[in-house]
């Protein structure tokens, strides 16, 4: 518990530094995390649209896009931060999650968008200020874009099982049914929206929901609507 404890006080104070989101991307990480939650970032990535005909590669609307991304995934975890669903989806790595996942996710958007770090950010620089070895930083990014390459096809075959059956949450933590379907765009192969099986007395009337209007995670197996008004 207190190491737990101790993690998520590290956690706020990356959140709350002027160097975030870099210093949770360029945190020293376990391989072993790093290759864990490489599948669950693109997953991720697939289900939000992130790739290079959908989305702008303009340098400062990229890191929009990341420090977006990091800031929900790390609000999950500080959020769900002894959620059973998400020790039982990730186990020992649960701890790692805000690290780990972060750089798996990051990297797995520059990779979609043709990307690289040193495209976006001045390394060099962000390696200074955090002490970090600026080689190890770019070995660890080769690894993790090594490891996206070699497993993007089988995330991708995960992602429509990891989704389906999922409970819907309402912004304020009301369930309103489960995921039936996943919505594809014909001409695209892009994910479009979800299909919702009501759960009874919820008083919502509309079966799909676009994925515009969901926020997806791995820290938990809900599916959480961003507005609070849907029905």
């Amino acid at each position: 518990m207190r190491k737990e404890k101790e993690e998520k006080e590290k956690v706020i104070a990356y959140l709350r530094s002027r160097l975030f989101p870099w210093n949770f991307i360029f945190e020293d990480i376990e391989e072993d995390a790093i290759k864990h939650f490489v599948l669950y970032a693109i997953q991720i990535c697939e289900g939000k649209g992130v790739e290079k005909r959908s989305i702008s590669t303009d340098e400062g609307k990229v890191k929009e896009l990341i420090t977006r991304e990091v800031k929900e995934a790390v609000n999950d975890y500080l959020f769900d931060a002894e959620d059973s669903d998400m020790i039982r989806m990730h186990g020992e790595f649960a701890v790692s999650y805000p690290f780990a996942f972060a750089q798996c996710l990051v990297h797995t958007i520059l990779y979609r968008l043709g990307l690289e770090m040193g495209d976006v950010v001045d390394v060099k620089a962000i390696s200074e200020l955090l002490g970090r070895d600026i080689k190890e930083i770019r070995r660890g990014e080769l690894f993790i874009r090594d490891l996206i390459a070699k497993n993007e096809k089988k995330a991708m075959k995960m992602f429509g099982k990891s989704i389906l059956d999922r409970k819907v949450i309402t912004a304020e933590g009301d369930c309103i049914g489960s995921v039936r379907d996943i919505i594809f765009d014909i001409e695209t192969g892009s994910v479009e929206g979800l299909l919702i099986n009501h759960q009874k007395g919820a008083g919502v009337k509309k079966s799909r929901i676009p994925m515009h209007g969901v926020r997806l995670n791995m820290y938990s197996k809900n599916i959480v609507l961003k507005y609070s008004s849907y029905k």
